[in-house]
């Protein structure tokens, strides 16, 4: 089983999120902020095969988040999301909201 680490300040984007992946199999950890994210990753004693991380969140961003994670878990990989940004960033994949629940999780089968 996946296990999918969710960053996401916006409530029901991330209840959205959370209940489309667990429906689908995955295991979910799910937090609001960035901090929130480091702290579920650190109790976390499996691995964590990928991030979704909103771009842009207040305090850490997804950007920094990923960076953070992926330095104490090399093997993780990411899937951003954004409703701001107009282009892709540099690295790891990528998904503009408003997007469905069918559209997400083929992104993350995409990935994984």
């Amino acid at each position: 089983m996946h296990t999918i680490l969710i960053a996401e300040d916006e409530a029901a984007t991330r209840k959205m999120l959370s209940e489309a992946l667990r429906n689908a199999g995955y295991q979910v950890l799910a937090a609001g902020n960035g901090q929130e994210a480091i702290s579920a990753s650190e109790r976390h004693t499996g691995t964590i095969d990928l991030l979704v991380a909103d771009i842009v969140m207040s305090g850490m961003g997804g950007a920094d988040l990923y960076a953070w994670i992926k330095s104490k878990r090399p093997e993780v990989k990411v899937l951003f999301i954004s409703g701001f940004m107009s282009r892709e960033p540099l690295e790891g994949a990528f998904l503009k909201k408003p997007f469905l629940p069918v559209e997400f999780l083929d992104k993350v089968r995409q990935i994984l």
